[in-house]
């Protein structure tokens, strides 16, 4: 569908949360290329079994729709197969709901071999109720008489074992990717580089901030893509930062939104596996959103959900030019638009990453030169002289690095 009536159906939530969500659920659309050309609402306790809307704003609906011209509807609430069906039959076009609009989202983003793994377990295993009512729907036309007997085993069974057999075979190849994931991680933990990774509400300047990072890192063209759009991107980037002398690893994932369906939160749990491994967690915060709190409390949920509730987390308040009282805003302050905070940030993310910083005199032996190239990264380190014996140097960095280099050390010299 290219056009569509947005509808909704108001339970639990106060009216500025109801509207914020109607809204995202918009801009959900958006990123769907479907365009949203009405929009209809329904206070109620609870949804209307066979067609979530009351009968009276059902015929609304359908007389919306018409009059609109829409080629579909869009529903907020998470409809079952019944009610969409009935739904689509009093207005005469094509229902989805917001989990299935954000299934294509992903279907349509997703870049990797391992992100369309996980978008086609999480499609299958949403849709499969809906196959096998179809396929059962069908055994029962076909009817019980004599003539069908013995003529073997119902579609619907047939069509379940089809099903799960193709969501087992996607399983394992994805439990063999993550294999692949660990031992690069584990390869990555032995070169003593710490890392962060950027984590948030989708579309709050993640990766403009990974960008502002590369550039204030002097790494222009290793930037990654970027766009004013929900879900922008599903594949998770790392890129290495170097400030002030010192790197860590970045990671940039993918977004998390209100509500996100429980197959998509199981199947992209080793894409955020870069949020549960790392050794910080930078939540970026759109500032500028007046529902930020409440989209902050959904990231601290996600965050639990996947296992990373017990990593440090550093806050950064992106979109500060656009905020007219910053007081409210208790973290990090930088506009990824303006670069003005991300020198600071910088600092702040080395300074939690590597707290613990000593400083040594060393003479390394030249047959131990092979240290310079493993702890460059992580130690400042400055060769003040050299002589037959080896070289002079300055080590400064974290303790447990720059303990390597104890048994060089020497009383200072004078250069």
């Amino acid at each position: 569908m290219n056009t569509a009536i947005l509808a909704g159906i108001q339970l639990k939530q106060n009216k500025n949360e109801f509207q914020a969500a109607m809204e995202e659920c918009a801009n959900l659309c958006d990123a769907c290329g479907i365009r949203v050309i009405g929009t209809i609402t329904q206070q109620a306790q609870n949804l209307d079994k066979k067609t979530a809307f009351r009968s009276g704003k059902l015929e609304e609906l359908a007389a919306q729709v018409k009059a609109l011209d829409a080629e579909g509807v869009v529903f907020y609430n998470r409809l079952s197969l019944y009610e969409q069906e009935r739904i689509s039959e009093a207005c005469g076009v094509d229902v989805i709901d917001r989990t299935t609009l954000i299934l294509d989202i992903f279907s349509k983003r997703a870049r990797s071999r391992q992100a369309k793994i996980q978008t086609e377990m999480a499609r299958l295993e949403y849709n499969l109720p809906k196959i096998l009512a179809e396929a059962t729907a069908e055994d029962q036309q076909r009817g019980g008489a004599f003539t069908n007997r013995g003529a073997g085993e119902k579609r619907s069974v047939i069509t379940e074992r089809r099903y799960k057999a193709h969501i087992t075979d996607l399983k394992n190849e994805l439990k063999q990717m993550d294999l692949q994931a660990v031992q690069r991680r584990q390869k990555r933990a032995k070169s003593a580089v710490r890392s962060a990774a950027l984590v948030g509400y989708t579309n709050a300047g993640k990766s403009s901030l990974m960008n502002l990072l590369l550039k204030q890192s002097g790494k222009d063209r290793k930037q990654v893509m970027e766009k004013d759009m929900l879900f922008a991107t599903l594949d998770t980037s790392v890129r290495s930062i170097e400030f002030s002398g010192r790197e860590f690893l970045l990671y940039d994932t993918v977004g998390f939104v209100s509500d996100l369906p429980h197959e998509l939160v199981e199947a992209f749990k080793s894409t955020l596996d870069a949020a549960r491994d790392a050794d910080l967690l930078v939540e970026v915060i759109d500032a500028h959103d007046p529902s930020w709190q409440q989209k902050a409390r959904v990231t601290e949920e996600t965050l639990k959900q996947i296992g990373a509730d017990d990593i440090p987390v550093l806050r950064v308040f992106n979109k500060m030019d656009l905020v007219k009282d910053p007081r409210a805003c208790a973290g990090l302050k930088l506009s990824c638009r303006t670069g003005e905070g991300a020198e600071e940030l910088c600092q702040e993310i080395l300074q939690r990453l590597y707290p613990d910083e000593e400083t040594l005199q060393c003479r390394l032996p030249y047959e131990q030169m092979s240290l310079l190239d493993s702890y460059r990264r992580i130690l400042n380190i400055r060769i003040r002289k050299q002589d037959e014996q080896g070289m002079l140097l300055e080590v400064r960095g974290p303790k447990e690095s720059a303990e390597v280099f104890r048994r060089f050390e020497v009383k200072e010299e004078n250069e």
